[in-house]
């Protein structure tokens, strides 16, 4: 029932997986949004409230065609960065920015470069009468040439509740793969009958917002880690650091780097293996550590490692008090230079 009652079952069957338990018909989860609309509506709001931005990160179930599953990048069960925003009609334009903004921060973070826009109007399968539709595309289309952005329209190409505008972004390779959306629904708060208690004591319907950054959360692991190839940045890599020694009896002084940079908060290792050098910078190398420190002789006695960042050799010996401030600092930027400095 709550699916019929949102329209999926109406407009997204195909999509979903069904069941019949004890003669009734049940379905898995395809969307966040009805569940997020039975929140809402747990009590009374005021227009004092809005917006109320609702996150869920839920495990989602989409039917996928065999010949279309891939992977990461297109599985029949993920999670979604899901936020769903009430607000009031006066209020869709700064919630957008908003999210222009939020966006836009967390792609430069991993180095994707601008997004390619597009704006996806009423598709062919469509909920909700035409004059909300129109309203919802005309309010959309003004936060797109209010914000001053390139975009493509995408003719009807919207979810089947609302307008959006997706975010396509390229990997190393040039591959274009729709990450993050922004979806304005008019629809979803008719259906479930949602108001709010506007300033001159009137109910009146918020306006539903669909948003999410990432989009799937195993789509987006495999379009970063192909984008980077592995090699990742050194606040997201699980092991940042690897320590070096020389030969076995300076095993105690490569301990002692790393339990200098574990104690504020780094990932680091000891190669502690009986091996030349060369071997373990080599399979550091394939590893793809960002960082290697080399303790010798000379580091020991002076409390410091031999610094090679990834792809760039060897860069000095650095002391562990440079090693630190280098290293956390670039953590904390999120850089994606392993070392600023160099």
């Amino acid at each position: 029932e709550l699916w019929k009652r949102s329209g999926h079952y109406e407009a997204y069957l195909e999509n979903m997986f069904f069941s019949n338990v004890d003669e009734r018909e049940f379905s898995l989860k395809p969307m966040n949004c009805p569940a997020a609309c039975l929140i809402y509506a747990t009590h009374a709001h005021s227009y004092r409230e809005l917006p109320v931005r609702l996150a869920d990160f839920g495990r989602l179930h989409r039917y996928e065609r065999s010949g279309v599953v891939q992977g990461l990048t297109r599985v029949r069960t993920f999670a979604q960065d899901d936020a769903h925003i009430y607000c009031t009609p006066g209020q869709i334009g700064s919630e957008v920015a908003s999210l222009f903004d939020f966006i836009f921060r967390v792609y430069d973070t991993f180095g994707f470069e601008r997004p390619v826009i597009y704006f996806s109007t009423k598709p062919e399968k469509a909920i909700g009468e035409d004059s909300l539709w129109q309203n919802a595309e005309a309010q959309l289309e003004k936060c797109l040439k209010d914000r001053g952005v390139d975009y493509t329209l995408n003719p009807s190409e919207g979810a089947f509740y609302g307008p959006k505008i997706d975010f396509v972004v390229h990997d190393a390779i040039g591959r274009e793969w729709q990450l993050g959306t922004i979806q304005l629904d008019f629809n979803l708060p008719n259906r479930f009958d949602l108001t709010y208690v506007a300033e001159d004591g009137t109910e009146q319907r918020p306006v539903m917002i669909h948003r999410a950054i990432l989009g799937s959360i195993e789509r987006f692991f495999g379009v970063m880690l192909e984008h980077f190839a592995g090699d990742l940045p050194l606040w997201l890599a699980p092991e940042q650091a690897r320590v070096l020694p020389v030969s076995d009896k300076f095993l105690d002084a490569a301990r002692a780097v790393k339990a200098r940079l574990t104690e504020v908060g780094l990932r680091a290792e000891v190669d502690e293996r009986s091996e030349k050098l060369g071997a373990k910078i080599r399979d550091g190398e394939l590893a793809k550590i960002p960082i290697l420190l080399v303790v010798g002789a000379r580091e020991a006695e002076s409390k410091a490692a031999s610094v090679r960042v990834r792809h760039r050799g060897n860069l000095g010996t650095k002391t562990l008090d440079e090693l630190v401030a280098t290293m956390t600092t670039t953590v904390r930027k999120r850089a994606l230079n392993p070392w600023p400095e160099a």
